[in-house]
C-alpha cells in the first residue's frame, strides 16, 4: 500500500486531473457550439420575418412561391391577434401573444422539426403611429409569426448533444490508454533494469563461483589426506570442515542452476504421476489429495519441476520442526493447474511475501535463501506464477499456478 502511494497516487491524480481538464474543456467548446447554432437560427428566423415584413408593407401582398420551400406559413395580425394577412398554415388567431417587456417569441418543435416565431412589430395601443397609407384599409399591424422547417439545426443539435456524452467517455478511454501504455513502460522499464542488474550478478557470481570451486577443491583434498595420517580420534573433528565444504559446494551448484537458462528441456508432463513418483521418496509422508478430472497435463523441464516441487517440500518440512506435516494440493481448471504446498509452520508475515522470494534473503540460520528464488524463476519461465500466503490456522500455502496442456 505505501509503495502504492508513493509510486503510483501520484500518477494517478496526474490523469484524473487531466481527464477532469479535458472534459470540461470539450463540454465548454461543445455547449458554445450548441448555443452558436441556436443565435443562429433565431437570427436566421428574425432576419426572414423582417424581410418579409418590409416586402408586405411595399405592396400589401406575398406571393406564397416566394416564401421559399423552408417557410411553411407567414401571417400578420392586430393586435387583439386575428390575422390580418396569413400565408401557408398560418392561425387565423394566434393563441399567444408575447408580452410587452419582449420583443418575440421563439417556439421550438423537435418532432416537426420547426421553428416557430411570434414577434411584435407594433406599439402598444394607444400609443401607436399609423402610416398614412393604413387608414381605411387596414388595421394596424401589431404582431408578425413565422414558421421555418429547420432539420439541418436539430440534426446538429442531437450531433452536439450526442457529442457531450460521447467525448467524455472517448477521452476517458484514451487517458485510460495514456495510462496504460505509460504503466507498461515502467514495468518494462523495471523489467529492462531488473535484467541488468541480473547479468551484473551473473557475472559476479560466476567469478565468485569459479574462484570458490578452487579452494574447495584443494580443502577437499588436504582433508582426504589429513583423514589418512591423522589417529582415529583426531579424524572426527574433520566432519565439520567436509559438512561445511559441502555446503559451499551445493551453493555454488544453486547459483549456477539461477544463472543458467531457466526454461530447460520443457516436455508434456503428467503432474499427478509426477508427484506419485517423487513423493514417497521424502524421508517423512507427504499427504497427497487430487482434484483433478483426466491427466494433468503441463509443459515443464523434468529436473526443473523436480527441483521446484522438492525446494517447496523441505521448506514445508524446515519450517514446521520436527513433527511437521506437509500436504500437496493438486488442483485444475480447463486453462491452469495449481500444484500447492501446505505446511504448519511459523508462516510469513504479509510484508515479507515477496521478500522471501529475492535472492540470498533468507531467515533461517543454514538457509541459503536462494531456493526460492530458482523456484520462481523455473516457474516464471513456463509461463507460470509461484507465491506465498498464510494458511488458514497458522502455516503457509505454496501456490504453483501453471497452464493446462490439453490431451
Amino acid at each position: 500500500m505505501k509503495r502504492f502511494v508513493k509510486e503510483e497516487l501520484p500518477y494517478v491524480i496526474f490523469l484524473l486531473l487531466l481527464f477532469l481538464t479535458l472534459v470540461v474543456l470539450s463540454i465548454f467548446l461543445i455547449r458554445g457550439e450548441y448555443r452558436r447554432n441556436l443565435l443562429l437560427i433565431e437570427y436566421e428566423a428574425e432576419k426572414i420575418t423582417a424581410a418579409l415584413f418590409e416586402s408586405f408593407m411595399e405592396d400589401r401582398n406575398l406571393d406564397p412561391a416566394s416564401l421559399g420551400e423552408e417557410i411553411t406559413c407567414f401571417g400578420i395580425y392586430d393586435y387583439s391577434g386575428k390575422a390580418l394577412s396569413s400565408f401557408g398554415s398560418a392561425p387565423a388567431n394566434l393563441q399567444f401573444l408575447p408580452g410587452d417587456d419582449k420583443s418575440g417569441s421563439f417556439n421550438y418543435d423537435r418532432a416537426n422539426q420547426t421553428l416557430t416565431l411570434i414577434r411584435r412589430i407594433g406599439f402598444r395601443q394607444g400609443r401607436m403611429r399609423m402610416s398614412p397609407m393604413m387608414h381605411g384599409r387596414l388595421s394596424t399591424p401589431q404582431f408578425l409569426l413565422l414558421r421555418i422547417k429547420t432539420h439541418e439545426y436539430w440534426v446538429k443539435q442531437s450531433f452536439y448533444r450526442f457529442s457531450m456524452i460521447v467525448v467524455p467517455l472517448f477521452i476517458a478511454g484514451i487517458v485510460l490508454f495514456v495510462g496504460y501504455l505509460y504503466r507498461k513502460n515502467r514495468i518494462y522499464r523495471k523489467s529492462i533494469e531488473s535484467q541488468k542488474q541480473l547479468v551484473q550478478l551473473g557475472e559476479i557470481a560466476r567469478t565468485l563461483s569459479h574462484e570458490i570451486k578452487n579452494p574447495l577443491s584443494a580443502i577437499r583434498i588436504q582433508t582426504g589426506i589429513l583423514k589418512r595420517v591423522l589417529p582415529e580420534d583426531k579424524v572426527n573433528e574433520l566432519t565439520v570442515i567436509e559438512e561445511e565444504v559441502q555446503r559451499l559446494n551445493l551453493l555454488t551448484e544453486k547459483i549456477g542452476d539461477f544463472l543458467r537458462d531457466p526454461q530447460g528441456k520443457p516436455e508434456i508432463i503428467d503432474v499427478e504421476q509426477f508427484l506419485n513418483n517423487l513423493l514417497p521418496r521424502f524421508e517423512r509422508e507427504v499427504e497427497f489429495q487430487s482434484s483433478c478430472v483426466g491427466r494433468a497435463l503441463i509443459n515443464f523441464d523434468r529436473e526443473r519441476l523436480r527441483s521446484v516441487l522438492e525446494n517447496l517440500i523441505k521448506n514445508g518440512f524446515e519450517s514446521g520442526g520436527k513433527n511437521a506435516e506437509v500436504k500437496v494440493v493438486l488442483n485444475c481448471t480447463k486453462t491452469r493447474i495449481e500444484i500447492i504446498v501446505l505446511d504448519r509452520g511459523e508462516g510469513i508475515a504479509p510484508e515479507m511475501e515477496e521478500k522471501v522470494f529475492d535472492p540470498f534473503f533468507t531467515s533461517k540460520m543454514k538457509g541459503s535463501g536462494i531456493g526460492l528464488s530458482i523456484s520462481r524463476r523455473f516457474v516464471e519461465a513456463a509461463a507460470g506464477s509461484l507465491k506465498l500466503v498464510p494458511r488458514k490456522g497458522g502455516g503457509t500455502e505454496a501456490i504453483v499456478s501453471l497452464k493446462r496442456v490439453r490431451e
